[in-house]
């Protein structure tokens, strides 16, 4: 009786075990999109950038990325980007391109089955079966790079960022952020109060304010935000 019972609190232990290492993945999978999207959109309402809660939306986040990259070269370094745009872009394009080679995926295995039920020839299915992994081939390799461009302007945007909150320790925190992407979130998270490295404020201007225009048509005056 008493080995039934230990033998019931071991598998017990051991489903619990199991069910927490499944779903801990998903867990810190979760916890930093959250501290992700609260750090960009604490940081976006804070200077006064149109449509903060897009820090919320998956692909669309990257606007309010490259926005407070823009606005941090725009107004210390008087320089116009357009980090946000591109950004956007490159991360619509990839999400299409991988919804593309999901579906390529998901036909070329239903073609597999099909020519299985008829009794193809194996040189018929080989041939499909190569067909299909060049086609997906095909579509990765621009995928990739989509990617790659995607990452490296993401950091440069992100080092613009850290360099904006905390100057000091800018480095630093995006070699971890590279190194160890959840890192990421932590750091926005952080930060999200901070301003060490943008101007000072105005007493008449409490907050900065993203101006109706593109900046090429507002006055450089050093105070105005993207």
């Amino acid at each position: 009786m008493y080995w039934n019972s230990f033998s019931d609190i071991g598998e017990s232990l051991g489903a619990l075990f199991g069910l927490t290492w499944s779903t801990l993945p998903t867990l810190i999978s979760l916890a930093v999109y959250v501290f992700t999207a609260l750090g960009l959109y604490t940081l976006a309402q804070r200077r006064g950038l149109r449509h903060p809660w897009l820090a919320w939306i998956p692909v669309a986040n990257v606007w309010i990325l490259g926005s407070l990259s823009d606005q941090f070269r725009y107004v210390v370094r008087g320089q116009v980007r357009s980090k946000r745009k591109v950004l956007l872009t490159l991360n619509i394009i990839s999400a299409v391109m991988g919804v593309v080679m999901v579906v390529a995926i998901i036909v070329a295995v239903i073609r597999w089955v099909f020519s299985f039920q008829a009794g193809a020839s194996e040189t018929a299915i080989m041939n499909s079966i190569m067909g299909s992994v060049m086609g997906v081939l095909a579509l990765c390799l621009p995928w990739a790079g989509v990617a790659i461009a995607s990452a490296v302007l993401s950091y440069m945007a992100l080092y613009d960022i850290y360099t904006s909150c905390d100057p000091a320790n800018n480095t630093v925190y995006l070699v971890l952020s590279i190194l160890f992407g959840f890192t990421q979130a932590i750091f926005l998270f952080l930060c999200r109060n901070r301003d060490d490295g943008m101007p000072p404020r105005r007493d008449d201007q409490p907050q900065y304010r993203q101006p109706a225009q593109e900046p090429w048509q507002q006055d450089t005056n050093g105070t105005n935000y993207l």
